[in-house]
């Protein structure tokens, strides 16, 4: 650790000549800050050092299948794909197809999928924290930028991002178009070049999209400040409406070709029910819930906001434009957060990669930082440094609290060891992992295996039938083992949850009951004769 003295230069005696520090003989801070900065500002080193810490940071959960109840439900999805399987037709969800299809390109990786979905999904984390990096360098030097990129992947365990979450995977495709914007904007006027490179930005943006449509918010914003760009420099009025057409068609592109391949097979109605219209039926979970998972959020990033903020005044030289366009970024993914409105701990994981960027110029400021003393001895703890430590703290106890709440493998795994050899027929979760369809090889008793969206309120209206009518449905076909929860979630459904009740203490005997995390899932089986 490095010591200063009480007493800084202004304060040394007069009559102490000042020296020239011959090459070679430099102190050795100053060569271990020198041997950083190099190293920093190598892309393949930085690259390396991204992804130590990002295994670092996410091996806990390596190999668990249950991280977060939305990867066990892409990863059935993507296996269930492989076996002919379509979403939207025989497993329903709200998800884009460029999600699942991630998922079922993981699953032809071989082996059990668990961890290779865990390991593809860092490597986007890496890939998305060099692109971080890379983008910062127009704000800070080679320290701030390295930091930029590592706080991003400490930062992405704290919102719910240590397994495979959406925006793990598409924060890829927007921090790349967010590249590609800064090279626009820096080139002096705006040619046929500038208009291809905003046609890969709005592909980027699309790709995105068909991940998670919540990219849509930072979509719009590029593509006005593409018209934006170009209106400055020059880009008469017809021009502009030409442009921004040939933009708005790269950005739907993706979209459009999946709806036009759904409508081709006759399936058009199913894709745009699930896709577009079940997230406007879908019900709020409640004000109060609502604003609570908010203030969480706000608190939780509040460290990086405050350093994003701090960085404005420390930035390196650079355009106005530069700097307008990733104020925005920002302002637009915020945006796109609280419009979206149910305020999920992984909806702030697309606010991460801005909010680095701008953080960057903080974290790298030779002055920024904290001052420990003690006598007349002080310790500098650089900007960057202090965050990392704090990050990597808070990361570590919410992704360990996750693993005590939500449960680890071999808990789950001793269900399905027990169902698979006497399973002849389809295993029902009610209350449960879905994981459990994948470990048991069961097949799905229904279009809808995701257990929350025939168990809770706030789906009733939006998955497209009547979640009584479809739990009947499933029961009248007499499954031999049901899953259930010994304590259901607040928000089940009450004439799903006491119809599910009194069938299963009527026609069904536990069979099995396991801790789960927090909870204690009951195996049911069916009863002789019933």
């Amino acid at each position: 650790m490095q010591h200063f003295p009480a007493r800084t230069l202004l304060d040394a005696p007069r009559h102490r000549p000042l020296r020239l520090v011959e090459p070679g003989h430099l102190p050795w801070t100053a060569r271990v800050a020198a041997a950083t900065r190099v190293w920093a500002s190598n892309p393949a080193l930085l690259a390396a050092l991204l992804l130590v810490v990002a295994i670092a940071a996410r091996a806990a959960q390596f190999g668990n299948p249950v991280v977060q109840v939305d990867d066990e439900f892409y990863l059935l999805t993507g296996d269930r794909m492989l076996h002919g399987a379509l979403p939207y037709v025989d497993i329903w969800d709200r998800k884009p197809i460029g999600l699942f299809l991630i998922y079922a390109a993981i699953r032809l990786l071989g082996g059990e999928g668990v961890l290779a979905y865990q390991l593809v999904a860092t490597l986007f984390a890496v890939a998305t924290a060099f692109v971080i990096a890379r983008i910062a360098r127009n704000l800070a030097g080679p320290h701030g930028a390295a930091a930029a990129g590592v706080v991003y992947i400490l930062y992405l365990g704290i919102f719910g991002g240590e397994g495979g979450q959406s925006p793990v995977f598409y924060n890829l495709f927007v921090a790349l178009a967010a590249w590609a914007m800064t090279g626009i904007v820096r080139r002096p006027g705006f040619d046929w070049l500038g208009f291809a490179g905003g046609l890969g930005v709005m592909l980027l943006i699309g790709a995105a999209m068909q991940v998670k449509y919540t990219a849509l918010f930072e979509g719009v914003f590029f593509g006005l400040a593409l018209l934006w760009f170009a209106g400055q420099r020059g880009a008469g009025r017809g021009a502009l409406v030409a442009m921004g057409a040939a933009w708005i068609a790269a950005a739907l592109l993706p979209t459009l070709a999946a709806w036009g391949w759904y409508a081709a097979i006759g399936q058009g109605d199913a894709f745009v029910q699930a896709n577009f219209l079940s997230i406007l039926e879908r019900s709020s979970d409640g004000t109060g819930i609502v604003l609570k998972r908010l203030g969480w959020m706000a608190l939780l990033l509040a460290p990086l906001g405050i350093a994003a903020w701090l960085g404005r005044g420390m930035a390196r030289p650079v355009s106005e434009d530069v700097r307008k366009l990733l104020d925005g970024w920002a302002i637009a993914a915020i945006g796109g957060v609280l419009l979206f409105g149910t305020f999920f701990d992984h909806y702030a994981l697309p606010l991460v990669a801005p909010l680095c960027v701008l953080a960057a110029a903080w974290f790298g400021d030779g002055a920024a930082g904290l001052v420990l003393a003690s006598g007349r001895t002080r310790w500098r703890i650089p900007a960057g440094v202090a965050m990392m430590a704090l990050i990597a703290t808070i990361s570590l106890n919410i992704v360990n609290d996750n693993r005590r709440d939500r449960g680890w493998g071999p808990q789950v795994e001793r269900m399905a060891d027990y169902i698979r050899p006497q399973l002849r027929d389809c295993l029902y979760v009610f209350d449960g992992e879905p994981a459990l369809y994948r470990l048991t090889g069961s097949c799905l008793p229904t279009r809808w295996p995701f257990p929350s969206h025939l168990s809770l309120t706030r789906e009733s209206r939006a998955i497209g039938v009547d979640p009584m009518a479809e739990v009947k449905r499933i029961m009248a076909a007499r499954p031999e083992f049901v899953v259930a929860s010994t304590r259901p979630d607040r928000d089940l459904s009450p004439e799903v949850l006491d119809y599910m009740t009194g069938l299963l203490a009527r026609d069904y005997a536990p069979a099995l009951e396991v801790p789960v995390g927090s909870r204690s899932r009951i195996v049911y089986r069916r009863r002789a004769g019933a």
